[in-house]
């Protein structure tokens, strides 16, 4: 029971919102972009972060940040860019040979159940191909949920909730369930897990705790698939910018839904929606300058991930040339204009 209240106190906000009128259209205006000034934080996977979404949990004035890569670290601080490690070593970390996580586990999304319980969501990469090498680290995706008993400073892992519907295969190939955010439904009191496996997908869960079993994927415009293993169709409207990593937080300016993704072509688009199943067709948020550019991982953060108002930061990982693997951490202010 303490994790419903925990949720309805956090929901609140929205259900209210929820009965106001919603803009019929809007509009974002975005700064100039700045590099984040974060290596201070002394986290060992910044040369490659952004490597997913960004999660972000409010504790009064402090913030908790967590920086999912093949190992994931914790951060505390009042900024992004005042970030430093608490505990040194990573929170979260791949499993051994023979687990479906032996190649990373990138911590994507973070919930609070009660003062000191969290619900963690993370990205697992299998790289082991029986006995063939696999010096690129070619991964087989899936997402796993884990969970936290001292405020994200270690965590337990409980296993995967949604699989590919596709069977490994036996030689190396990208694939695989993945690169995913989750969020709660506060309306319809379930998890929405969106994620990609090159279209975006979506699959849910009435179970407060999102346990093994209870993830369902939209199949036939019904939640109906099982998350392991089941069929899935993708987002209908989205299918035309095919891509991954996508963001999705409740806009309580907007008082509606907001998804931000990266193509498979390096740029960033925006989709948004009132009911978190029917989204609008994307729009263009950053575009690749030259054919050599690359803009990925984009998340939108404003009080968190998940909850943002009119004025929000977009952070998101910027190459300069694709076919370099330095990229660069990068954040615009941007601003939501209704238009009515």
């Amino acid at each position: 029971m303490t994790l419903k209240r925990s949720m309805t106190f956090c929901v609140s906000i929205l259900l209210y919102i929820s009965n106001l009128a919603h803009a019929k259209d809007f509009r974002i205006e975005m700064g100039d972009a700045q590099v984040v000034q974060a290596k201070g934080a002394g986290v060992p996977v910044h040369p490659w972060f952004p490597d997913g979404h960004i999660t972000i949990l409010k504790s009064g004035e402090t913030l908790q940040m967590y920086w999912a890569g093949s190992s994931s670290y914790r951060t505390i601080g009042k900024s992004l860019e005042s970030m430093q490690l608490d505990p040194k070593k990573p929170v979260l970390s791949k499993g051994n040979q023979m687990s479906f996580d032996n190649g990373g586990t990138w911590l994507m999304s973070v919930h609070r159940s009660t003062a000191h319980n969290l619900l963690g969501f993370y990205h697992a990469e299998d790289h082991k191909w029986g006995k063939n090498q696999n010096p690129n680290k070619v991964a087989w995706k899936s997402i796993a949920i884990c969970e936290s008993k001292n405020d994200g400073k270690s965590w337990t892992k409980g296993g995967q909730i949604i699989t590919s519907p596709k069977k490994k295969p036996s030689t190396p190939v990208w694939g695989g369930s993945g690169d995913f955010c989750v969020v709660y439904d506060n309306l319809n009191s379930r998890w929405v897990c969106y994620y990609q496996e090159h279209f975006l997908y979506m699959a849910i869960s009435n179970d407060l705790k999102a346990s093994p079993g209870s993830w369902f994927k939209y199949h036939q415009e019904e939640f109906s698939e099982p998350g392991l293993g089941g069929k899935e169709n993708p987002i209908e409207n989205l299918k035309s910018h095919p891509g991954g990593n996508p963001s999705v937080h409740f806009n309580t300016y907007l008082k509606r839904w907001l998804m931000v993704w990266h193509t498979w072509q390096g740029n960033i688009v925006y989709s948004s929606s009132q009911n978190m199943t029917e989204w609008t067709s994307p729009k263009l948020l950053i575009s690749n300058g030259t054919v050599n550019e690359k803009a990925w991982y984009a998340t939108i953060i404003g009080i968190t991930d998940a909850v943002v108002g009119q004025y929000a930061w977009l952070y998101y990982a910027y190459w300069p040339d694709k076919n370099n693997w330095k990229r660069q951490f990068m954040k615009r202010a941007i601003r939501f204009i209704r238009i009515e």
